[in-house]
């Protein structure tokens, strides 16, 4: 008589041991692939975010010097300003033309605009909705990069020499010619050094 063999029989608990095992190995393996994917996602995701501020920052500085007009203001004292200024805390300051009036309000096209250096690393945008007797509180402000490092400015001369200040010492405010051109340079880790030179119009 041949005997069947049972073939219902159950796992045995080496049989079990090891099937865990595997499984335990798979999950680390898939754990540590899909933290790896994760981590790169996250670092291309900052880096792409960077370059798109960088991108909006160099919009917004050619937009503006492209559109920089000879004209002086005044303070919130009174004191007359250059039409165009660079000094130790804001970087720079202008009066742009061509600010966009969609609504067709009966105001000037004219904008006082300036970009600072902050101590938080941080490149910041304000503009005023008027020219003269404009306060720091009435400023709009945008953040435009984040952990920029060296930022430095120049200003081409009319005898074409670069200079770190506009207006030039003792020149008079209200008659202060606007530079031939205007370069920026910094640096925004990890993409390095970037500079650009940026035309004023005569």
């Amino acid at each position: 008589m041949i005997r069947q063999r049972n073939t219902n029989h159950g796992f045995t608990l080496i049989e079990i041991v090891v099937a865990l095992a595997v499984f335990a190995l798979v999950g680390v393996m898939a754990s540590s692939g899909l933290n790896a994917i994760l981590q790169w996602q996250s670092t291309l995701d900052a880096k792409t975010q960077q370059i798109q501020s960088i991108q909006l920052t160099l919009k917004y500085l050619e937009k503006d010097i492209n559109r920089a007009v000879a004209r002086s203001i005044r303070d919130q004292y009174g004191d007359s300003q250059p039409a165009l200024a660079s000094d130790g805390e804001t970087i720079m300051s202008l009066t742009y033309s061509g600010w966009r009036n969609p609504a067709g309000l009966l105001r000037s096209h004219l904008q006082r605009v300036a970009y600072e250096y902050s101590g938080e690393q941080q490149l910041i945008r304000h503009s005023w909705n008027r020219l003269d007797g404009a306060i720091s509180e009435d400023a709009r402000n945008v953040i435009l990069i984040e952990e920029v490092k060296d930022f430095t400015i120049e200003f081409l001369n009319p005898a074409n020499t670069w200079v770190d200040q506009w207006p030039p010492i003792n020149a008079d405010i209200n008659n202060t010619q606007l530079p031939r051109a205007v370069s920026i340079s910094f640096s925004a880790p990890p993409l390095g050094k970037i500079s650009r030179i940026f035309t004023v119009p005569n």
